[in-house]
């Protein structure tokens, strides 16, 4: 794969193409003529720029810059209302969904009443729909990405980057027209994770370069059927350089929708700790007597399920979930699949479901710590980080209780 320098994106084309006061990109390839909008994704400019662009052309296709499943989200207005969330835990997707909430509050807060973040996609969408032309999604899917992103850093670092992205859910931005004109020249995602520090770049690597190569090859491809002459793409403006720079190569994105391996660190882990705890609990009762070990083992038991619990408790779960978290706690130490957030927060997402109203309020509510507690999304979130923050101070203080009794 080729490296990629940075240059400015392309404004109006003063070449053959449509005339639009957006941020634009003409190719002409195999005689197919390729018109690349690029848009601020909460601009209401952007949105009837589409729709005139559009209605010019007259495309035979049209590309959107989403994934298959965003696409899906944006076409069904009912998709909140059929979202599992207790699936969501079930299956331990919780921190794409998460991420995926966290980068949608961002962009809603960063718009205003008249425009949502995504209605020029969506305009495109409907565009094509009502013409007959086929729309395709030409984004990487953001499971992929996000994956890809967490699999390239540490523990700490995804720490680090994760508390970054929460600090922009506390804070409301007023965003001027001149504002989001400038945001047309650097994609959403650039902006959000433009003070990430540079030992960080392989994160904004995975998520903006990477992505530049995938949105040319999907748009190039587009144009490989001979009966397709116009095709129109809709993409964030950012992404209108790296476009520019791979549109006429061929990319192997086989290799961008490749999953990274789980880490030899991360299975050797679910292991050490066992073993760990076994070993000091099996050491200690040799030593000192069956007494001691008991004792160890008790704490074990009521320091980390209770600290999980206070968790749990100051999250304001529901007390079955609060009950789970103290007794997974101690349980997760042998039996590492079992975390006593994961648990409890499965159990608060069951016993209590969120609303449509809660997904459709995550922006609003999580600008107050209180919103965190009254929403029942970011409250189920909570349940899930406050048991296992808890749970995990108590492996620390348990592991440093047996080792002194032992020196």
């Amino acid at each position: 794969m080729r490296s990629i320098k940075k240059s400015t994106p392309p404004r109006k084309s003063d070449k053959k193409g449509f005339k639009t006061k957006e941020p634009y990109l003409f190719k002409t390839i195999d005689n197919t003529e390729v018109h690349i909008l690029g848009t601020a994704h909460i601009s209401k400019q952007s949105v009837e720029e589409v729709e005139k662009m559009i209605q010019s052309i007259k495309p035979d296709v049209i590309c959107v810059e989403l994934c298959e499943s965003r696409m899906k989200s944006v076409e069904d207005p009912d998709y909140l209302k059929k979202l599992d969330i207790f699936k969501v835990f079930k299956e331990r997707k919780m921190w794409l969904l998460l991420s995926s909430l966290i980068l949608s509050s961002f962009q809603k807060k960063m718009g205003n009443q008249d425009i949502k973040p995504g209605d020029e996609m969506r305009k495109a969408i409907s565009l094509g729909r009502k013409m007959k032309k086929p729309v395709i999604p030409v984004d990487r899917e953001i499971q992929t990405t996000l994956k890809r992103s967490w699999g390239n850093v540490g523990f700490f670092s995804k720490m680090y980057l994760f508390s970054a992205l929460l600090a922009s859910l506390l804070v409301k931005e007023d965003v001027s027209d001149e504002k989001i004109e400038e945001m047309k020249s650097e994609d959403i995602l650039k902006d959000l994770f433009s003070q990430v520090p540079k030992k960080y770049e392989s994160v904004k690597n995975v998520i903006i370069d990477e992505r530049d190569i995938y949105l040319a090859e999907k748009i190039r491809v587009s144009t490989l059927d001979k009966k397709v002459k116009k095709v129109v793409a809709v993409v964030g403006a950012g992404h209108l350089a790296g476009i520019e720079r791979n549109i006429n190569l061929q990319n192997d994105l086989s290799v961008l929708d490749e999953v990274p391996k789980r880490k030899i660190w991360d299975s050797i882990s679910i292991v050490i700790y066992p073993i760990f705890f076994a070993g000091l609990i099996g050491y200690t009762t040799w030593s000192q007597g069956g007494e001691a070990g008991m004792d160890l083992f008790s704490k074990l038991v009521y320091i980390k399920g209770g600290l999980a619990a206070l968790g749990a408790l100051i999250a304001w779960a529901h007390p079955i979930s609060i009950l789970l978290a103290f007794i997974t706690a101690p349980i997760g130490t042998f039996i590492p699949i079992f975390k006593a957030g994961w648990v409890s927060a499965l159990s608060e997402s069951y016993l209590r479901k969120p609303l449509v109203e809660d997904f459709e309020r995550i922006a609003e509510d999580s600008e107050s710590f209180a919103g965190f507690w009254k929403n029942r999304v970011l409250h189920i979130f909570l349940v899930f980080f406050l048991p296992q923050f808890g749970s995990t101070i108590g492996t620390f203080i348990v592991a440093g209780k047996g080792l002194k009794n032992l020196f």
